[in-house]
């Protein structure tokens, strides 16, 4: 029985253990939150920050190999495991993915389509720089940044001078780039064992509210040839990665060229926006639009089992809507195992709800999604939306009604 490690015990983790707990594995989560939702399933877990030299070492020592469900972990502790035990996607993976400028110059220097941008490693460099930036353009710090943190947009150079003499951030090391006129937002995840062999998930589509996921289409509403293109830009970033595990490639899609390197395909201009080397938000709805998810993939590549191709359970179409704290407030309720789901008696259209068992709600919270499926793309969207409405309407657990 192969012992896995995963840095992180969010739902990502979570959903993880689940895949690899089927295949015969143990699970050991490592994560600073001792409410964190994966503990709940895991053989074992470790309470300690990110940069306990001696957990890490002894969660190392009982792991065959570990992995992590976000990109922003702490590394300085794991550079000093010394190769212990196998860590997949490597550190060298992470290192690219987790710092947006080391990110955009990988994009560049492998000729993938990528936003105008450069990068800037103080408030005084970009100072000097502002006569020459175009705008509208958009901030976007090195490291630390996810669900829209770390973003600032400037549409002219006044924004850009109130940023420079507020100065919000204590020291500033971003990269600039170019404010693309977004037309819409695709996702696509590769998973590729560590003898090459390499699988593809159909293209999603998102939609994001306040810079958080709030839908994902699966399959995108999208020409083939669109889809064709961003399935080989995919392939061939996971490649040049020398990926081992999980790559989700996040791409904007616009009408326009830009100043970037895009690549055009019937009147589309495709960018890379970033890499996530794990599961992903929008990879939830491969548990139920293929013929296995993101997770089982992961776990397969994990235990050294062979892969197999992820495909379309039918023809139509799943969306997947998150349901944020703002659900539970809705219905009266900070307890995170306190939600209503009488109000899904009268949504035949919702096949799945996943809650990820966090203890508190709270504003921007992922708590969990529900999925839904149609016909068409737009009948999908619509029932997951008006099924999520209703959730957040809903009188609490126990309430009379």
């Amino acid at each position: 029985m192969k012992t896995v490690g995963i840095l992180g015990g969010g739902q990502l983790g979570l959903l993880l253990a689940l895949s690899l707990s089927r295949l015969g594995a143990r699970v050991i989560v490592y994560d600073p939150d001792v409410a964190a939702p994966a503990r709940k399933v895991a053989w074992k877990s470790f309470q300690a920050p990110w940069t306990d030299v001696a957990a890490l070492k002894e969660f190392a020592a009982a792991c065959d190999v570990i992995t992590y469900e976000f990109e922003n972990v702490e590394t300085s502790g794991l550079k000093k495991l010394s190769g212990r035990t196998p860590i997949y996607p490597s550190l060298e993976v992470l290192a690219t993915t987790q710092d947006r400028i080391f990110e955009k110059e990988f994009l560049h220097k492998n000729n993938l389509p990528v936003a105008a941008f450069f990068a800037v490693q103080s408030y005084d460099e970009l100072a000097k720089v502002q006569d020459g930036i175009t705008f509208p353009c958009i901030l976007k710090t090195a490291t630390g940044g996810y669900d829209g943190k770390g973003q600032f947009v400037f549409e002219n150079i006044g924004d850009l001078q109130a940023f420079l003499k507020d100065r919000p951030l204590p020291a500033l090391r971003a990269v600039v780039e170019e404010k693309l006129p977004l037309f819409m937002e695709l996702s696509c995840i590769v998973a590729r064992n560590s003898e090459d062999a390499e699988q593809i998930f159909p293209v999603a589509q998102n939609t994001h509210q306040s810079q958080i996921l709030d839908t994902t289409v699966m399959p995108a509403d999208i020409p083939a040839t669109l889809a064709a293109t961003v399935k080989d830009i995919a392939l061939r970033a996971a490649e040049k990665l020398n990926l081992v595990g999980l790559l989700t490639c996040e791409f904007f899609i616009t009408r326009e060229a830009g100043q970037g390197n895009s690549v055009e395909v019937d009147g589309y201009h495709v960018f890379v926006n970033e890499f996530a080397p794990r599961p992903h938000n929008s990879g939830h709805i491969t548990m139920n639009a293929t013929t296995v998810s993101q997770y089982d993939l992961l776990a397969r590549i994990l235990l050294d089992v062979p892969l197999v191709e992820p495909r379309l359970l039918t023809p139509g179409y799943f969306c997947l809507a998150n349901l944020l704290g703002e659900v539970w407030l809705g219905q009266g309720t900070e307890s995170g195992a306190a939600l209503s789901l009488n109000a899904l008696k009268y949504h035949a259209d919702v096949v799945d709800v996943v809650l990820y068992g966090k203890e508190s709600a709270r504003a921007g919270r992922k708590m969990g999604h529900l999925v839904t499926y149609g016909a068409s793309a737009a009948e999908a969207i619509e029932a997951a939306r008006n099924a999520r409405t209703e959730l957040a309407a809903a009188a609490p657990v126990g309430a009379v009604q």
